[in-house]
């Protein structure tokens, strides 16, 4: 999980907005491990909300995201050579195509989904 949890916050820093919903998985900002379902926002605002918790944003939450920005999802898999292990994500997008790899499917959904936003906005540093 602390894997994405930096994918999530290289998400907020490439510009995914956050509309806060009841149900929505998040993590304490100021205590990462802290992790929740949103199940009452406690009279704050959405924007109190998002400068208090990190958004860990589920997989078909991402698949929205992306058709959003006309991205198609090519492939989003498991990937087993003789020399790797993982999860392979290829988006098409009207920019090219986008490939990540992760050890799990969502923190490869999450890391294709950054690299689409940058390739977007331009240049972020990505860890």
């Amino acid at each position: 999980m602390s894997q994405f949890l930096e994918v999530a916050e290289n998400l907020e820093h490439a510009g995914l907005l956050w509309r806060p919903e009841i149900g929505d998985e998040v993590s304490d900002k100021r205590k990462r491990g802290l992790i929740s379902i949103l199940v009452d926002p406690q009279g704050m605002s959405p924007g109190e909300l998002r400068s208090t918790y990190l958004w860990l944003p589920t997989v078909e939450q991402m698949v929205f995201q992306m058709e959003a920005r006309q991205a198609i999802l090519f492939h989003a898999g498991l990937e087993m050579t003789n020399v790797s292990f993982c999860y392979k994500t290829v988006l098409q997008s009207p920019k090219g195509s986008i490939e990540s790899r992760a050890e799990s499917l969502r923190t490869s959904m999450g890391i294709a989904l950054t690299k689409l936003l940058v390739s977007e906005v331009g240049p972020i540093a990505i860890n």
